[in-house]
């Protein structure tokens, strides 16, 4: 049976401004048209039930689609795994809980196994009912010891350029993230090299000084891993990497917002020095996203996950059992920032970070993602490229 186009309908569409009753048309994979309830009348009128599917919002949002450029895993799999199947779980967990594309995301470990689960990501293709794996990011190997929080230690090596060429060689463009830390031996040149391919740098897992990261911001890194989590503090004599974040306009500043990782007030802070247009939410996620606390892994690594918090043996924090729509909910409910600034954390910055140019917004022209949520925050459908990938029905 031939796909139909969409008109979603009955909704409060989240956009720059949020246009309640609003109508949204799409045709294929894009967007046609964005407007209010009198427009949306006359287009239902007019509309052809063979050539379109009416999807109802039942009073509730209509959303833009979510990105997570930042997560290890959820409902009993990781990308380490290495396995088709890991890959589908993750998927289809994320697109039931409205993300339409993510990073699976590496931590530190052997150069073989980095390459096994490069060659994983190049060649997976998802199902329908699958979020979009835009590719990789590599967290890791190139870090700093002091900081390497829930990393693998024994990975963790100097940068090295034969290792990223071999990676580029298998993944190419999907190739798209990678977190080093400017002051390990070898960073400033594969900062640069990783540049000229179009591949976006983040800082994260590092002790640089704040001259040591702005060096780092002009080499090429244009974005901060899980900003204030494992990362030289802010100190008045020391500005550190934090500092640096803080103080650059156009960093595109990481934030995990379960409200455990980083302090409410912190998360203020940064709104008001980085701002809602650089601040991209991310879920770090892991395994045991979506089960009952007890006893995962992450990595090489066992975690150990109490009231919900993921953290190893020693008592550090090892990535969180967050949704990206639940960290949508605390930025709104708890930190008080308005709808449409938190879905463009959500949604529109992360896919700005990797260079996404028409994705993460409901504007016409983007590609046709969005969740549609009832008044609640409850996902009632995710759509992805014009398709629903998923329905509560």
């Amino acid at each position: 049976m031939k796909k139909k186009h969409l008109i979603l309908t009955n909704g409060t569409v989240v956009t720059d401004s949020l246009i309640e009753q609003g109508t949204v048309v799409t045709i294929g994979d894009r967007i046609m048209y964005v407007g209010d309830q009198r427009e949306g009348q006359r287009i239902l009128k007019a509309a052809d039930p063979n050539v379109f599917e009416i999807v109802d919002a039942q009073g509730g949002y209509i959303a833009p689609g979510l990105v997570d450029v930042h997560m290890h895993g959820s409902d009993g799999v990781e990308l380490m795994d290495g396995t088709v199947e890991a890959m589908a779980t993750m998927g289809r967990y994320l697109a039931r809980h409205g993300t339409v594309a993510f990073l699976p995301s590496t931590v530190t470990a052997m150069k073989d196994k980095t390459r096994a689960v490069a060659t994983l990501v190049a060649d997976y293709s998802g199902a329908e009912d699958e979020a979009e794996v835009l590719g990789i990011h590599l967290e890791g190997p190139y870090i700093n010891e002091r900081y390497k929080g829930a990393q693998y230690g024994p990975a963790i090596r100097r940068a090295d350029l034969d290792e990223l060429a071999e990676l580029h060689s298998i993944l190419g463009d999907k190739l798209r993230l990678v977190t080093l830390a400017p002051e390990v031996p070898g960073s400033l040149q594969a900062i640069a090299w990783l540049k000229e391919r179009g591949i976006t740098v983040s800082i994260g897992h590092s002790d640089a000084t704040y001259e040591q990261a702005m060096e780092g911001f002009a080499t090429g890194i244009t974005h901060a891993t899980h900003t204030y989590n494992g990362m030289r503090g802010l100190h008045h004599r020391e500005p550190g990497v934090l500092g640096a974040i803080l103080a650059t306009p156009d960093i595109w500043a990481e934030l995990i917002a379960d409200l455990v990782h980083v302090h409410p007030g912190a998360i203020r802070v940064m709104l008001r020095s980085v701002g809602a247009d650089r601040i991209v939410l991310i879920t770090d996620a892991v395994q045991a996203t979506g089960l009952p606390d007890g006893e995962y892994v992450l990595g090489d690594q066992r975690i150990f996950v109490q009231d919900g918090a993921a953290r190893l043996k020693e008592g550090n924090l090892a990535g969180s059992t967050l949704t990206l729509l639940q960290a949508v909910a605390n930025m709104v409910r708890e930190i008080g920032v308005s709808l449409p600034d938190a879905f463009r954390m959500a949604s529109f910055n992360p896919a700005q970070s990797i260079g996404l140019a028409d994705r993460g917004w409901i504007q016409e022209g983007n590609q046709a993602d969005f969740v549609i949520l009832t008044p609640g925050f409850e996902v009632q459908k995710t759509i992805i490229a014009g398709r629903i990938a998923y329905s509560a029905d």
